[in-house]
C-alpha cells in the first residue's frame, strides 16, 4: 500500500469512528393536528346551526344551557352564563366553586350589542328570547342555538346528545344520559310493588297553577311511582280552590313560593287528604323546574316523599 492510499484510509476511518459518536441530529417535533371538525344540527326553533371548528368561546343565555354545560365543556370554555346559574332557588349548580372561574354574566335582558361585544363562536338562547334579538346575534355573523321548550325527561335527554354534538362532547353527553338513565331505574327498582295502587299527587304553584299532563313535572311523578291528580288537564293550568278540592290528592307538593296564606294556613283546604295525613311537602323549584339533567333529582326528591321507606336519603 502507497503513503498516500495509506493517508487516505486513515482519515476516512477517523471519520467513521467521529460520526458515530457524535450526538444525534434531533428530529424536528411535530405539532399535534386537531381533528377537523363540522357538525350540524336542528335546534328548537327548527333551524339548522352549522360549525367547522370546536367553539372555544360559549356564550349561555339559559339556566338549562348554563347547567348541562358546565358539565359538558367546564368553564374553560364558557365565557358567559346566566345570573339564575348564582342562585341556589332556582339553580342546580349554584355552589360549583367552577362558576367563579367564568368571566361574564349575563343579566336580564341583555342588548344583542352586549353579547356581540364578547366575541362568541356559539351563543345558546331560549325559543322564547325575543326573535329580533336572535336574528340581530345571527345578523352579526354569531352561530346561535335555541334551546327549546320540554315537557318530557326523554326530550331533554335528546337535547343533550344533540348539545353534546354540537359543542364537540358527544361522548360526554351520552354518559350524562347513561347516568340519568341509571339513577331513574335504581328509583324505579326502588319502588317496585310499593303500592297497588299508585298515589295521586297534585302539583301547587303560586296563584293555584297546578301541572297537568304534557308537563314535565307530569313526567316527573310518574317516573316516581305517583299519578299526577291534574292530569285531566292539559299544560299548566289556573285552577279554583273549588278544584283542587275536587281533586282531593293523596299528596301535595307544594313550589317554595307558595305562601302559608295560600295553602299550609287556608282553613279550605283543612280536609283533604294530603293536609289530613301530612302528606304535604315543598320542593325546590331547582329540581322540579330542571331542564337539564338535573331533573332527575326531581324525580329522586318526590320518590323520597311517596316512598320515604324505600328510598334513601339523598
Amino acid at each position: 500500500m502507497n503513503r498516500y492510499r495509506l493517508i487516505a484510509l486513515v482519515v476516512l476511518t477517523l471519520t467513521l469512528i467521529l460520526a458515530g459518536c457524535a450526538p444525534a441530529t434531533p428530529t424536528e417535533e411535530v405539532a399535534p393536528t386537531e381533528e377537523p371538525f363540522s357538525v350540524s344540527v336542528v335546534d328548537g326553533l327548527g333551524n339548522e346551526v352549522a360549525l367547522n371548528a370546536k367553539p372555544q368561546r360559549i356564550v349561555s343565555m339559559t339556566l338549562a344551557s348554563d347547567e348541562i354545560l358546565l358539565d359538558l365543556v367546564g368553564p374553560e370554555r364558557l365565557i358567559a352564563v346566566t345570573y339564575l346559574a348564582a342562585d341556589a332557588t332556582t339553580s342546580n349548580i349554584a355552589e360549583r366553586p367552577e362558576l367563579a372561574q367564568i368571566p361574564n354574566v349575563i343579566q336580564p335582558n341583555p342588548s344583542p350589542e352586549q353579547i356581540i361585544a364578547l366575541e362568541p363562536d356559539l351563543v345558546f338562547v331560549a325559543t322564547f328570547t325575543d326573535a329580533t334579538v336572535i336574528q340581530q346575534l345571527r345578523d352579526a355573523g354569531l352561530s346561535v342555538f335555541a334551546v327549546g321548550f320540554f315537557t318530557s325527561i326523554d326530550a331533554m335527554q335528546q337535547n343533550i346528545l344533540t348539545i353534546g354534538e354540537l359543542v364537540g362532547e358527544p361522548q360526554k353527553a351520552a354518559a350524562m344520559v347513561d347516568e340519568m338513565n341509571a339513577r331513574l331505574q335504581a328509583v324505579a327498582e326502588a319502588i317496585a310493588g310499593a303500592a297497588e295502587e299508585k298515589p295521586s299527587v297534585l302539583y301547587l304553584a303560586s296563584d293555584g297553577w297546578v301541572a297537568g299532563s304534557g308537563t314535565t313535572v307530569d313526567d316527573i311523578i310518574t317516573h316516581a311511582g305517583g299519578v299526577n291528580a291534574a292530569a285531566d288537564l292539559v299544560d299548566w293550568n289556573q285552577v279554583s280552590e273549588e278544584a283542587i278540592i275536587q281533586m282531593d290528592p293523596d299528596y301535595v307538593i307544594l313550589s317554595p313560593y307558595v305562601t302559608d296564606e295560600e295553602f299550609a294556613s287556608n282553613p279550605v283546604f283543612a280536609n283533604l287528604k294530603a293536609v289530613r295525613q301530612g302528606h304535604v311537602m315543598a320542593i325546590s323549584d331547582a329540581y322540579m323546574s330542571a331542564a337539564s339533567q338535573y331533573i332527575v333529582r326531581g324525580v329522586e326528591e318526590v320518590a323520597r316523599f311517596l316512598y320515604p321507606e324505600r328510598m334513601p336519603e339523598g
